[in-house]
């Protein structure tokens, strides 16, 4: 992940902080889930690929991630450049625009690929043993918080999108955020079912012992 060392422009647009950062969540997930896939044992042969290739799938999403992280701190730089260099109001407006709208089409991008690592956790349910289980729920909770923030980017920045191709896909695919959301609350459900106390405690004594 790209790291800065000042406030940049782009910042007042996008969440950056280095806890919240969604790229660095997403990031953080396709390792966990690559890290999972490496827990092959007791699987089926199918089980077996189909794991073996999820892992590889997450390598590519997180570089994917990774790319983007750096574009959205390359567009910031551009920005910044422009306001404190660029005595042509004209040029700077235009350098402005183009990197808000590089950041957030970078922000529709990384829901994309949360959705995609979501449906590769749905593949790794049949990893059974425990740590890789919990490895697993952590991913799922990093990939769903940072789809909500990237989607939130989209959400809250389109009304200043100028482009207007850019500006009606993004808006198309809006609500589309719900389908990943219930992808995420499957994935959960399914792993916090196993974990469920199996036994109630045991009623506890009527009268105090004497």
């Amino acid at each position: 992940m790209s790291q800065r060392r000042r406030t940049s422009w782009i910042d007042q647009f996008v969440l950056r902080e280095d806890v919240n950062n969604p790229f660095f969540q997403v990031i953080t997930s396709a390792q966990q889930l690559a890290r999972v896939a490496e827990d092959r044992v007791g699987l089926t042969r199918a089980e077996y690929d189909e794991v073996a290739t999820a892992r590889y799938q997450a390598r590519v999403l997180e570089d994917l991630a990774r790319m983007l992280d750096e574009d959205v701190a390359a567009h910031g730089r551009r920005a910044d450049e422009a306001l404190a260099g660029d005595p042509d109001p004209v040029v700077r407006a235009r350098v402005m625009t183009g990197s808000l709208t590089g950041c957030v089409r970078a922000s529709a991008m990384l829901v994309d690929a949360c959705h995609t690592l979501l449906g590769l956790s749905e593949k790794l349910l049949v990893i059974r043993r425990p740590a890789s289980r919990l490895t697993l729920m952590a991913a799922v909770e990093n990939t769903r918080a940072a789809a909500s923030t990237a989607h939130l980017t989209v959400l809250v920045n389109l009304p200043r999108i100028t482009d207007v191709a850019l500006y009606d896909e993004l808006a198309g695919g809006i609500d589309s955020f719900d389908i990943t959301l219930a992808r995420a609350n499957r994935v959960a459900a399914a792993l916090r079912s196993e974990v469920r106390v199996a036994h109630a405690m045991p009623s506890q004594r009527a009268t105090p012992l004497r």
